[in-house]
């Protein structure tokens, strides 16, 4: 009984500690205009991009990279991958 309450102990523990990690989210707005929302947490990675009047679009990269097809003018880009334990990457562009 008591290894049983001490292996539920570790794994609420181990909850605890994956749910506590920040994400590190930045809502950046370009030189060229719009409202870009990028970041990466412990699980995914993230580049979000709206202009209203510019095509435009969005990349993630992290175990493996999402590009999104070129966004008219007005709708928002989305992209996201599994991040990676370092090196994630997040870009928008215009078209």
């Amino acid at each position: 009984m008591t290894k049983r309450i001490a292996r539920l102990g570790l794994a609420a523990g181990a909850l605890v500690l994956a749910t506590a990690t920040p994400a590190l989210a930045t809502i950046t707005y370009p030189p060229e205009g719009g409202t870009w929302n990028h970041g990466a947490d412990a699980t995914w990675v993230w580049s979000d991009y709206y202009h209203g009047s510019r095509c435009h679009g969005s990349t993630s990269v992290g175990k493996y990279t999402d590009r999104s097809p070129n966004t008219p003018a007005g709708q928002e880009s989305y992209t996201g991958a599994e991040a990676k334990l370092s090196g994630n990457r997040s870009y928008y562009r215009i078209c």
